[in-house]
């Protein structure tokens, strides 16, 4: 769990040091570096797991990847929050009014859009729908890293 934790840190501080460069990275984009963050936590905490045990079941070395993924994701989940209400505060505004613009010009009426626009994008529901679909990802990951742990690497650790 301190691989989690510590590699949290590195992404958060990755993210933080791209806003002070000014230079902060828009959601999407940043989710690959998630998603390698999260495969490195549950790779890696297979391989210990299978030190520990070498005769660990596949339903173990599942549930060990999907602990390290959910943990990544709920400390995500935390980060991102903070993050957009107390370091990135405009972002939201920014969008709201971007799309805004874009449905004056479609001919929509504009306030109607403006609250829809400012109920969907908060910081609480951008840090939720990242943290399900980390919680996805990290299921999916955990799969099919327990499946090449149990069948291909079980072998080679000693």
């Amino acid at each position: 769990m301190v691989l989690v934790i510590l590699t949290a840190l590195s992404v958060a501080a990755l993210r933080l040091a791209l806003h002070a460069m000014g230079r902060p990275a828009d959601g999407t984009d940043f989710m690959l570096v998630h998603f390698l963050a999260m495969i490195t936590t549950v790779f890696f905490g297979g391989m210990r797991l299978l030190r520990l045990d070498p005769q660990a079941s596949f339903p173990s070395l599942l549930r060990d990847g999907f602990r390290h993924a959910a943990l990544y994701a709920v400390l995500m989940l935390l980060f991102l929050w903070f993050y957009y209400t107390q370091v990135e505060t405009d972002v939201f505004a920014r969008k709201i009014e971007e799309r805004v613009a874009m449905a004056i010009s479609e001919g929509q009426p504009g306030e109607l859009v403006r609250t829809r626009m400012e109920q969907f994008f908060t910081p609480f529901n951008y840090a939720t729908i990242t943290f399900f679909a980390l919680l996805a990802v990290g299921a999916l990951q955990s799969f099919l890293i327990a499946l090449l742990h149990h069948k291909v690497l079980r072998r080679t650790v000693r």
